[in-house]
């Protein structure tokens, strides 16, 4: 008996198969290309990326570029996460350049946010062995919660002070001091008639003492005027003085050549013309020195008593043994 063979069958399986290798191979070559549209970079996190997964979004400014590839604990540091992302080549990625985990509204999903970069600062180059490194920032999450906790912190410590402040002693004192000042309010209102009293006098004495200055100014001025008045007459005098001294002294001078020449020629008798001119040089002399002793008791008494020049004499003071 011989075999039957379905080659409709096999003529099936042969076409499957060829087109499954051309389906297996076109992908292949296209998984190929895709891959050489992107670059990989690494990213350190110390927070939790709960809700954050493989192929969960990452975006720049919004905008889709990639994909979380894969993610694992850092088995150099234990307290960061390691993630490695994959992001389309032509993406401006900035040394300056952070990433932010976010999050999808209240669903809990999470992705990864690509934010900064200044326009003039240079690309962060990656590919091949060498994965760069894109920097790190807290999210929101994290900035909040570590907001709250020192806002509890110091909101713990404030009511605590309030608590040590308001406290029963404080609360007593306070009470006690207010007491007192109302005591002392009802003694103030007491002395309201005294207080006015004092102010009126005051304000009298106010007036009194500007009178009394204005008395003494006036005075001050009358004694700088007569003190001007009796420089003035005391100068005068004084000059007159000392002119006629001078010219009696000249004139003596000029005597006392003339006989001194008559003397030498043997004009006149000197014992017969000095007898009565002695008399009266005696008397010139003694009354020379009359007014000389004179001056200066006048010169004295008024450096004692300026004043007596416009208001009275005073008393002369006794001199020794009077």
């Amino acid at each position: 008996m011989e075999s039957r063979v379905n080659y409709t069958a096999i003529g099936t399986f042969i076409i499957l198969f060829t087109f499954s290798l051309v389906s297996f191979a076109f992908w292949l070559g296209k998984y190929n290309q895709d891959e050489a549209q992107y670059r990989r970079y690494k990213v350190y996190i110390t927070e939790s990326v709960s809700g954050l997964a493989p192929e969960a979004a990452v975006k720049f400014h919004g905008v889709d570029v990639g994909k979380v590839e894969s993610m694992e604990i850092n088995p150099h540091n234990s307290e960061e996460v390691e993630l490695i992302l994959k992001i389309k080549k032509e993406t401006p990625i900035k040394t300056d350049s952070t990433a932010i985990l976010k999050f999808y509204g209240i669903t809990g999903l999470a992705f990864i946010e690509i934010a900064g970069g200044s326009r003039n600062a240079p690309l962060l180059s990656s590919g091949g062995s060498n994965i760069a490194t894109i920097p790190s920032s807290p999210s929101l999450i994290t900035r909040l919660d570590e907001s709250l906790s020192n806002v509890a912190s110091k909101l713990s410590k404030t009511l605590d002070h309030a608590d040590r402040l308001f406290s029963d002693q404080n609360v007593e004192n306070v009470a006690q001091s207010l007491e007192h000042l109302r005591s002392l309010t009802v003694q103030i209102d007491g002395y309201q008639g005294e207080i006015k009293t004092l102010l009126t006098q005051s304000v009298a004495l106010e007036h009194n003492a500007t009178d009394s200055l204005s008395a003494m100014k006036e005075a001050a001025g009358s004694v700088k005027t007569a003190s001007g008045n009796f420089n003035t007459l005391v100068q005068t005098k004084m000059v007159t003085t000392l002119q006629s001294l001078e010219a009696t002294s000249k004139a003596s001078h000029l005597l006392i050549q003339k006989l001194e020449a008559s003397v030498d020629r043997g004009d006149y008798d000197v014992r017969a013309i000095a007898a009565p001119a002695s008399g009266e040089l005696s008397t010139l002399l003694e009354q020379t020195r009359t007014l000389t002793n004179e001056m200066e008791m006048t010169l004295r008494s008024l450096r004692e008593s300026p004043s007596d020049l416009l208001f009275k004499k005073s008393t002369p003071k006794s001199g020794p043994g009077e």
